[in-house]
C-alpha cells in the first residue's frame, strides 16, 4: 500500500454530459508496474459504464516523491467499488500506455519504500 497524490483526467470515444477537460485531483491505495488503485470523484454517475466496458479511459498523472516531472500514463478501469458519497469510487486502473522508463521507476520506488529506515 502506497499513498500518492494523482492528478487524473477522463478521456471518451463517446460523447457524454459533463467538462471531459477537467483536471481532478486523487490518491492511490497501492501502486505496481501494471497499474494503481485510484480514490476518484467521478462528475457524473453515468461515467461509471462507460468507464467499465471501456468507452472512457482516464489519463493520470504521478508524482512520486523526489522526482521532478509527473509520471505519465493512460489506464483502463478493470474493477470499480461501490459508489461512495460524493460520488467518490475506489478504483482499480491498469496502465495501458505508459513508457518502460516510467515502469521502472515505479519499480525503484516501491523497492525504496519497502526498505527499512
Amino acid at each position: 500500500p502506497i499513498v500518492l497524490a494523482v492528478r487524473y483526467k477522463f478521456l471518451s470515444h463517446v460523447e457524454v454530459e459533463g467538462d471531459l477537460e477537467e483536471v481532478h485531483e486523487g490518491s492511490s491505495q497501492n501502486i505496481g508496474t501494471g497499474g494503481l488503485m485510484l480514490r476518484a470523484r467521478v462528475p457524473d454517475p453515468a461515467w461509471l459504464q462507460h468507464l467499465l466496458t471501456r468507452t472512457m479511459y482516464v489519463g493520470v498523472n504521478i508524482l512520486l516523491p523526489n522526482q521532478g516531472e509527473a509520471l505519465k500514463a493512460l489506464c483502463r478501469v478493470a474493477w470499480a467499488s461501490a459508489m461512495e458519497e460524493g460520488n467518490h469510487i475506489v478504483f482499480g486502473l491498469s496502465f495501458q500506455e505508459i513508457t518502460q522508463e516510467s515502469r521502472d521507476m515505479i519499480t525503484q520506488y516501491i523497492i525504496r519504500s519497502q526498505m527499512p529506515a
